[in-house]
């Protein structure tokens, strides 16, 4: 079909509710062929197309219109609109609005391609409410609708894609919120007739071009009307094809202008670009995935000098996302990371961060995860800083609900105030049973749809090129020969070590065991079962002696306890997921535990030995294990078959699943327990602050116990009041406190 071709002034004769597509265009011929050809590739049905040359040089915008028209028959009605002078961008799009009355205007900017379906979609985002002014869609390259970076223009799609790759991607991925925004994006702007009869076209204040579509979108603000975005649809725009250097002079003059008019304008913008909050960033959070990798922050703070339970745990978590492949991962350790953990990094492909590079600037992961417990409300600051969305585990609620475990009732209530405040400030709470999640829920610490269960993995591999069984230094010759029970766990009542030692007696008394029991584990300052182990050993002198307590152990000592101990004796009275019969079974060692808490969950009940809490009946059936290699082998089997569904690739599954859930979750807009620090105290303990990581630790450590804390903080205050006296004496000394 050939082209129409409209006088100044003359009208195209669309109907209202129709949508026409107007393309303003001053040279720059091979764009806008290529903007035109993307029109009709994409188009199914008859559309209305303008075409508003502004004066450009020469006939080629009027020649590759006509030819175009042309090839597109009766799929495409082409008009084209010369301008007899060159009016400027205001100008030549106002021509469009007055010519395509009364009719819808898509205004496509001559520099962007289109791709399938996407005037479908972007005129369904317009009618979702009769309060819509405009709907924009996302690009490559928009200000605040730019993808895959938010707010980070981009002349070229993502590497890897094609347009209609991208525009599918990203349409599948979307959750088609069609966010607010506060400004039509003009790159490819649908805007609704009953908009411009209610606010007028562009103010020609703005000619020749830049601020007009902002100015018109804060007329239609300030008239009710809503700006929206097509978050399902997704367009190249090379950008700035049209316009020249020597503007940027109007530009500058053109915003000056917005902020005289609207002063709210640019901190609402820069709302839109940042916050985490807002639908719009949930619309962006979708896109980013759907064209790019998720990129998550692991913290590792934790992963010190030396290798512990949560050391391990964290390592793992690490190598089994690296090995899954479709994360990009980072990873926040300590400057005092140890030779083992920094090993098994140096492995994966993974960036690190030092806790001290965690400050201000650092730039934002789609997720932050911690998979330990919060204990310190500046590491939610950090993690905040570090992902745009936050995830915990949370292991158990033990501490929360027994005040045994803190000096006094002050202490306690500090640590469960600061719980209740990270669970309800973060994106995902993950637990690993069943059980532990819970029992959050019965404490209304987090909410059913932020939480998740993801059972550990039990299959550590990280470490097993690291880890050497090694035999204790100072312990009996004779440990290996005359055999062994074992109990390991740090001495917390929850533990219940006196039970194992109880059980020990009893199989000597009354079943002629002649080995050794060996506690392994720390000792806790709060909550510990030494006063109970203490009486055991006064009233049972003989089976004390051949009581032995290592105190804390190496993960190569745990290994040779594993290899040599003839059983293990696991009597804890409450877990939250319990991997010791795990790592002990895969050593080869049989276990006892209780078919409690989260501990039925994960093991098999019918296999557990111990009978709560009976010291006769238990002992029995440790005894019967003794004595029947085939019996604790068939109980090793068992555990082995339990422990076969709890991988640590199905749990990076998972986690990889939660991560891009909270990614495209509702913000949380929720007090930040830092926020109430002061700015004093933030510089002595925050990143790069005045105290040493080290100094912050003791302090902590101090303070923690009234008495000492006491003492120190009456001695730091009587320090200081010396030295500002001292300062008030000095000659030409400022009388003013610093």
């Amino acid at each position: 079909m050939s082209i129409r071709v409209l006088a100044p002034g003359e009208l195209l004769g669309a109907a209202r509710g129709d949508s026409v597509v107007c393309i303003p265009v001053y040279g720059a011929e091979a764009l806008f062929e290529a903007c035109l050809r993307s029109v009709l590739a994409s188009v199914s049905d008859r559309v209305a197309v303008l075409v508003t040359d502004d004066a450009s040089p020469g006939d080629g915008v009027e020649a590759i219109t006509r030819a175009i028209a042309e090839e597109a028959g009766d799929r495409l009605d082409v008009a084209y609109l010369r301008q007899t002078r060159n009016l400027g961008f205001v100008g030549n799009a106002n021509a469009g609005f007055a010519a395509a009355a009364p009719a819808d205007v898509v205004l496509l900017n001559s520099d962007v391609e289109v791709p399938s379906s996407w005037l479908e979609r972007l005129r369904a985002a317009a009618y979702t409410d009769e309060l819509v002014a405009t709907a924009s869609t996302l690009t490559n390259n928009g200000t605040i609708l730019s993808l895959p970076d938010r707010d980070r223009p981009s002349p070229e799609l993502p590497p890897g894609f094609t347009l209609e790759q991208a525009a599918a991607a990203v349409a599948a991925a979307s959750p088609r919120l069609h966010p607010a925004i506060p400004t039509g994006i003009g790159h490819c702007l649908y805007v609704r007739r009953s908009a411009l009869e209610l606010v007028g076209g562009f103010d020609e204040a703005f000619s020749p071009g830049y601020g007009e579509e902002v100015d018109f979108s804060q007329r239609c603000i300030g008239h009710g009307l809503l700006h929206v975005v097509a978050d399902d649809l997704y367009v190249l725009h090379h950008g700035r094809a049209s316009f020249t250097e020597s503007m940027t002079p109007t530009q500058l003059e053109h915003e000056r202008e917005l902020n005289r008019r609207y002063p709210y304008y640019a901190e609402a913008v820069r709302e839109a670009a940042s916050s985490e909050t807002i639908p719009l960033a949930r619309s962006l959070a979708a896109g980013r995935l759907a064209l790019g990798r998720l990129s998550v922050t692991i913290d590792g703070s934790s992963l010190g000098p030396h290798i512990t339970g949560t050391q391990v745990l964290t390592l793992e978590l690490i190598a089994a996302l690296a090995r899954h492949g479709e994360v990009k991962l980072r990873v926040r350790i300590p400057r005092t990371i140890g030779p083992a953990a920094s090993a098994v990094l140096d492995g994966l492909d993974v960036e690190r961060l030092f806790n001290d590079e965690a400050s201000e600037g650092v730039r934002s992961d789609d997720v932050a995860h911690r998979p330990f417990q919060v204990v310190n409300p500046l590491d939610l600051r950090y993690l905040r800083r570090l992902g745009r969305r936050v995830v915990l585990t949370q292991q158990d609620v033990i501490a929360y609900r027994n005040p045994i475990y803190f000096y006094d009732y002050d202490e306690w209530r500090g640590y469960r105030e600061l719980t209740r405040e990270v669970l309800m400030a973060v994106d995902r709470v993950v637990f690993s049973t069943d059980h532990t999640r819970r029992e959050a829920l019965d404490e209304d610490l987090v909410d059913a749809a932020r939480s998740a269960v993801v059972p550990l993995g039990v299959d550590h591999r990280a470490l097993a090129r690291t880890t050497e069984a090694r035999a204790p230094e100072d312990g009996p010759a004779d440990l290996r020969e005359r055999g062994f029970l074992l109990c390991l766990g740090t001495d917390f009542q929850h533990k219940n070590r006196p039970f194992a030692m109880a059980v020990f007696a009893r199989l000597r008394r009354s079943h002629g065991f002649a080995g050794r029991l060996v506690l392994a584990g720390g000792h806790a300052d709060h909550g510990t079962s030494a006063r109970e182990e203490a009486a055991w050993r006064a009233g049972e002198p003989e089976a004390s002696a051949d009581a032995l307590d290592l105190g804390p152990v190496s993960e190569e000592l745990k290994a040779w306890l594993y290899a040599n101990a003839s059983l293990m004796l696991y009597p804890t009275a409450q877990e939250g997921f319990g991997l010791i019969p795990f790592e002990a079974a895969e050593a080869g060692l049989a276990s006892l535990w209780a078919a409690h808490s989260s501990l039925a969950e994960v093991l098999p009940a019918e296999a557990a030995g111990i009978v709560p809490w009976d010291v006769e009946a238990t002992a029995a059936r440790a005894a019967a294990l003794l004595a029947d290699a085939g019996e604790r082998e068939r109980l090793v089997d068992a555990v082995r078959a339990a422990g076969a569904r709890f991988t640590w690739d199905r749990y990076a599954e998972r986690a990889v699943e939660i991560y891009r859930e909270a990614a495209v979750a509702p913000g949380r807009a929720l007090h930040d327990p830092a926020d109430d620090l002061t700015d004093l105290a933030l510089s002595l303990v925050g990143p790069k602050g005045w105290l040493p990581p080290e100094v912050q630790r003791a302090l902590l450590a101090v303070s923690a116990r009234a008495p000492l804390r006491k003492l120190m903080f009456a001695l730091l205050r009587a320090g200081y009041r010396a030295l500002y006296r001292a300062r008030r004496l000095r000659p030409g000394s400022s009388s003013s406190p610093p």
